[in-house]
């Protein structure tokens, strides 16, 4: 984990909660597993595109894969990006991967990849940090050293997914001690 995760966060007005989904509009990296779920659920998702979006399922990825270590099987492609947006974005901002999965009795995230429901909290290197992509163009995306809420509290859903329960309170816990002797706040 970074030191950013507990030095920096968001005002009390802001963070992921108040989503612009700006993060959305570039696509993302994805690993092929996640792909393969994704295209098993073909059907459900292209029926819940809006008339701006593509629903054919050929035109959702690149076709160019790529070697990442961050990946669980080591291998990932990219979403397409379609009238200027990712290729799963809805019109009206929201991810139809999530809709798909929510309305179809699934959790919300069980079509949706990784890196989409961390956003802004990544994985480099094997670190979970802070991704600076929007930093100062976006305040759901924006962070700084001065806080009401820190930056791990303010992802606690996305963290709690890759880390679980007892990993999350182990990141309480040290923010608590950062807190109580002042190191690093």
């Amino acid at each position: 984990m970074s030191g950013e995760l507990f030095t920096r966060g968001f005002p009390a007005s802001s963070g992921p909660c108040t989503c612009s989904s700006a993060c959305c509009e570039g696509g993302v990296f994805l690993d092929l597993r996640e792909r393969d779920v994704i295209m098993a659920h073909k059907t459900l998702i292209a029926g819940h595109m809006d008339e701006k979006q593509d629903a054919d399922p050929a035109n959702w990825f690149e076709t160019e894969e790529h070697d990442d270590e961050d990946f669980p099987s080591g291998r990932c492609v990219g979403t397409r990006v379609l009238n200027d947006k990712c290729a799963f974005l809805d019109r009206s901002g929201h991810c139809t991967l999530q809709v798909s999965a929510t309305e179809s009795g699934l959790h919300k995230w069980a079509l949706k990849p990784l890196f989409c429901i961390l956003y802004p909290i990544e994985i480099g290197n094997g670190v979970v940090s802070f991704d600076d992509m929007l930093q100062e163009e976006e305040s759901c995306c924006t962070v700084s050293s001065r806080f009401d809420i820190p930056l791990f509290e303010g992802c606690r859903e996305e963290l709690v997914h890759i880390v679980g329960d007892d990993g999350f309170a182990a990141m309480e816990a040290h923010y608590a001690g950062l807190q109580k002797t002042g190191t690093g706040i």
